[in-house]
């Protein structure tokens, strides 16, 4: 029924016989061309390839499709050859009008090098051979010049060989870069997709004048479905989630391709983590710059020419996100074990840890990771005393989230394959167990201090024969890995069930929900240095993103076991966490895991001094790795104000308005424009390093207005990006305008207020705190309202996205009983709206009205709260009015 929807109109089945008999077609198409200045006019094309009866063959097998077609045409006038393509007219029937698509490509001229651009828009009466149908009216037909050539489609399919790293790295630069230049312009192209990206022979007479011209470019065609950003359509893909599809389909054909898989396997290794970055939805995380999307391509491009040895050199910013840092002994020594929440994920009971993305959750996790500790020491027994389980990290996006996000697409059918998707989580959970015992067992001292015996092993391989059955068969060599071979054994029947699966076909394994929890005990029970540890499964990105809350109530059932051998520690964004079960249970929070907010723990952390402490250990640490002379102390420095409040009073003074003033600069600031998402804070600084020319040697501050015009040029891209979010992205980025610009008013224009001590302070407000009655609930509140389900929606997508932080409820100051909900505007937001950093009191939200108020019509919210400030406060003569005009 929805892909129904999504086609709309379609040419009739008549006319659809009659164009696969090749027509036939008169010898002249004439056009009624819209005309700019005088209405209309009438432009008479020769109809070319067409046979002795006029009839077309190539219409036969293509240029061709559900709600139009094309001819190959020459103007009588000119001799220049176009695209006729002709359009069913009720496919214009919601309101859109064919103009249109002149009207983008008039905004695309600057890109007509790279997309193909429509040049006229016409009618064409009906033909008179056409059959005759219901519809009378003419055809809609749009004119663009011919292109000679095949689209990558067509060239994948007869000659694969051509497709070569080199060329798949200009394909992805075209495709990027059109991407990019459609979304700058306001557009989307909306169906991206390989068949839409043509290999066109170059201009001979270019080639003639530079023989280094290529002989063929890349052109993207057919705009026929380019609309607005703002405008929804019922495609699950936007531009950027299809172009990662492209990549996908081109990474593939390279790799099916051994000479080529085996010679280039560094450029495919950091190709598909290009691809893994674009398929991310928070894009803002890894390309906070327009200019970062190519730059990556072409460092990547790099890796085609270097040799292997210098592979291994690091740069600053290498690997912001640590799902791509591949080399374990690098990542510990970038690691910084001083994030304010970090002790409290170290414990040994099970949890959840709740954080926007870039914070950290993922470098932690791995740090926590035995394999991580092994691969990245001398081995040396003291790693199982560094911490107080032994770790098993686990990707949900790499081991779970490809495999299982595609079967909620289907409703019910998560549910209906509870089983297999329980047998397949166990798989995944006892290969990366083995993997780390077999690590663990071949790091002699390791082995020996844990008590990993060949007995042990036997014990071990043993269960999984008689639990899995004859699927496990295990071939154990003398001299063999017996645990590593178990663990590649047991990855074989995962992909195998993957597409049993994939086919919704019975398994022929079924293993029970206890399954780990009877591997974790007889593991315990064989390696007598388990016996004071706990197993702790590290489950990193468990969000609904990766795995729908249907997925995560049927594994629930895994993780939340009560268990003396084994525990789950799961990491995910926030209100990305299902805590129900398969059953219809609710998983209760207070008695099955611990809940750690990251984001929470990190904006209560009031002292100043740790913050900057965590930032130069995190650059220094890297510079160190990168063997850069420079550290954070002599390229960044100190700020001249060393206090946010300072910050504050120099923003509002009145010399801030004359002329350029660099405010944001140096550690103290820096440390303050910091809320937790440390991806942001590498993505300033490498933006301050680039712009100062910052290199292996240099030992120079780097200026003020560099840094100044760094931090602001991160925040008002990060900004700017809210607006292209999937769902509510106009929404949100209306609110947080409001917002920022609310806070920036009352900054530099409200009156100053009396703080708690009795002093004049400036308004430096950017939380917002409501407090409710006893046993009331917001979001049961926000059901009253009219389309309550999106206000509770757009309010947890604002959390999510980080644009506010949502900390953890207090007590309120109002009586006892009474609760407050508090929410922050994430500090590397501000510096677009040119605020300081860091809160002094907060906006109080009187009513659920008001909350309602802000989320609908946040100009409104704004201005009601700007009028509380706007002039000093003499009495409260309408106090008792109660709302935001208190």
């Amino acid at each position: 029924m929805t892909d129904k929807i999504q086609r709309g109109p379609e040419i009739p089945e008549t006319t659809s016989r009659w164009l696969d008999h090749g027509g036939p077609f008169p010898d002249t198409l004439c056009v009624k061309i819209y005309g700019q200045h005088a209405g209309s006019e009438t432009s008479q094309y020769e109809i070319l390839d067409r046979d002795d009866s006029g009839c077309i063959a190539a219409l036969r097998n293509g240029r061709r499709g559900k709600k139009g077609f094309v001819l190959r045409v020459r103007q009588a006038t000119t001799g220049q050859i176009f695209a006729a393509k002709l359009t069913i007219p009720n496919d214009f029937d919601d309101g859109t009008s064919p103009l249109s698509e002149l009207d983008h490509s008039s905004k695309l001229r600057a890109g007509e090098s790279f997309i193909h651009l429509l040049e006229a828009v016409g009618r064409v009466d009906r033909f008179a051979s056409e059959p005759e149908t219901d519809e009378k009216r003419a055809w809609v037909c749009f004119l663009s010049r011919w292109l000679e050539g095949s689209t990558l489609d067509e060239c994948i399919r007869d000659n694969p060989a051509r497709i070569t790293p080199a060329v798949v790295v200009e394909i992805a630069e075209t495709l990027v870069r059109s991407v990019i230049f459609l979304e700058m312009n306001g557009l989307k192209h909306d169906d991206l997709h390989l068949g839409n990206l043509m290999l066109v022979p170059n201009d001979p007479v270019l080639r003639a004048i530079d023989p280094l011209e290529p002989a063929e470019k890349l052109i993207l065609i057919d705009l026929g479905s380019v609309k607005p950003t703002n405008r929804m359509t019922l495609k699950k893909d936007d531009d950027w989630s299809s172009l990662a599809r492209c990549l996908v389909s081109l990474h593939n054909l390279l790799h099916s391709d051994r000479r080529v898989a085996s010679r280039y396997s560094v450029f495919l290794r950091r190709f598909s983590e290009f691809i893994e970055k674009l398929a991310d939805e928070d894009l803002a995380r890894h390309f906070p710059e327009q200019s970062d999307y190519l730059r990556s391509i072409r460092d990547i491009e790099t890796s085609l020419t270097i040799s292997p040895h210098q592979q291994g050199s690091f740069q600053p910013f290498d690997a912001i996100s640590a799902e791509h840092l591949a080399n374990d002994k690098l990542l510990l020594d970038l690691f910084v074990d001083y994030l304010p929440w970090i002790d409290v994920v170290r414990t040994l009971e099970p949890s959840v840890l709740i954080g926007p993305r870039g914070c950290g959750k993922s470098m932690v996790f791995r740090y926590l990771s035995i394999r991580t500790h092994i691969a990245g020491t001398r081995t040396s027994s003291d790693v199982l005393d560094r911490h107080q389980f032994l770790g098993i990290y686990i990707g949900c996006a790499s081991d779970l989230g490809n495999d299982l996000l595609w079967l909620a697409r289907e409703k019910g059918r998560p549910t209906r394959l509870a089983s297999t998707i329980t047998t397949y989580f166990n798989l995944v959970l006892a290969r990366e167990l083995l993997r780390s015992l077999a690590t663990c067992h071949n790091a002699q001292q390791i082995a020996e201090a844990l008590g990993l015996s060949a007995a042990g092993v036997h014990a071990i391989i043993s269960f999984l024969r008689g639990q899995i059955g004859a699927e496990f068969d295990v071939l154990l060599l003398r001299g063999s890995d017996a645990l590593q071979s178990a663990s590649d054994t047991v990855d074989r029947i995962r992909l195998s069930l993957s597409r049993d699966l994939l086919g919704e076909k019975e398994s022929a394994i079924m293993l029970p929900t206890t399954f780990v929890r009877d591997l974790c005990r007889v593991i315990t029970a064989s390696v007598p240095g388990l016996v004071s540890k706990r197993i702790a499964f590290l489950l990193d990105d468990y969000t609904s993103h990766r795995l729908s809350p249907e997925i995560q109530r049927i594994l629930n059932a895994v993780i939340w076991q009560r268990d003396h051998s084994f525990m789950f520690k799961i990491s995910s964004e926030p209100y990305g966490f299902d805590a129900g079960h398969v059953d219809g249970a609710q998983i209760d929070s207070n008695r099955e895991y611990t809940l750690i907010n990251a984001g929470d723990l990190t904006i209560s952390q009031e002292n100043p001094a740790d913050r900057r402490k965590f930032i130069i250990q995190l650059l220094d640490k890297r510079l160190e790795a990168a063997n850069y002379l420079g550290r954070t102390a002599t390229l960044i420095g100190e700020s001249a104000y060393k206090s946010d409040k300072d910050l504050a009073a120099a923003i509002r003074s009145k010399d801030s308005r004359q002329g350029q003033r660099n405010y944001y600069h140096g550690i103290h600031v820096l440390a303050d424009a910091w809320s937790g998402d440390v991806a942001t804070v590498l993505h300033i600084i490498r933006e301050m390093f680039a712009r100062a020319n910052v290199g292996p040697t240099t030992i120079c501050l780097i200026s003020a207005k560099d840094q100044h015009q760094s931090i602001v040029r991160v925040s008002k891209a990060l900004n700017d990006r809210v607006r292209t979010y999937h769902p509510y992205g106009q929404e949100m980025a209306h609110i947080l305008s409001n917002l920022g610009q609310l806070a920036r008013r009352l900054l530099v224009d409200a009156p100053d207020h009396d703080d708690r001590s009795g002093s004049t302070a400036i308004h430096r407000k950017y939380r917002l705190e409501l407090s409710l009655p006893p046993g009331v609930e917001l979001d049961s509140k926000l059901l009253d309202f009219p389309n309550g389900d999106a206000l509770i929606a757009l309010k947890q997508e604002l959390v999510r996205r980080a644009i506010l932080i949502e900390l953890h409820p207090s007590r309120a100051k109002e009586g006892e009983g009474r609760q407050t909900n508090r929410w922050q505007i994430r500090s590397s937001l501000l510096p677009n709206f040119g605020t300081s950093l860091t809160r002094e009191g907060y906006i109080d939200v009187k009513r659920i009205e008001d909350f309602a108020e802000l989320l609908t019509n946040p100009n409104l919210f704004a201005d009601k709260v700007y009028m509380r400030y706007a002039k000093p406060r003499t009495g409260d003569l309408f106090k008792d009015l109660g709302g935001l005009n208190d």
